[in-house]
């Protein structure tokens, strides 16, 4: 049997059972690009044009954290890293990005290890599929 959770707890502290990991690449791959309920809010509540300038900043701010200053997670503290990536899945979900919200969840969750340059590398193609998405709905 499954138990979910946290990532913070090793799975011989649950008996040895299997542990389904909450924010896990699997579950990355499972979450759809946008959320069409807080988009379609937001663009009732703003509009549509200033939904897109809203977009558009957090893609710029986004591109400046995270590609511009070229970060390497292994070279800075965890606790910053991880507070980046707390930082950006706010940001993310608060538009409806759902899918980039979920991989900086990601990042925030779970060991600073491996794992998290191919969360680096899944995130840039999401965050590519994400504007895109955008462009294609203006």
């Amino acid at each position: 049997m499954n138990e979910i959770v946290s990532f913070e707890f090793e799975p011989k502290k649950h008996n040895n059972r299997r542990v389904f990991a909450m924010y896990s690449e699997q579950e990355l791959e499972q979450q759809p690009l946008i959320d069409d309920d807080q988009w379609g809010r937001l663009e009732s509540e703003l509009g549509l044009e200033m939904l897109q300038e809203f977009a558009q900043e957090f893609f710029e701010e986004t591109r400046e954290i995270w590609f511009a200053s070229g970060v390497d997670p292994f070279s800075m503290d965890e606790k910053s890293f991880k507070s980046m990536a707390h930082r950006s899945a706010g940001a993310a979900g608060t538009i409806g990005f759902k899918k980039l919200r979920f991989v900086f969840l990601c990042m925030e969750h779970n060991p600073l290890d491996e794992n998290t340059r191919r969360y680096l590398t899944a995130m840039a193609g999401i965050f590519q599929s994400t504007q895109e998405w955008v462009q294609n709905n203006q």
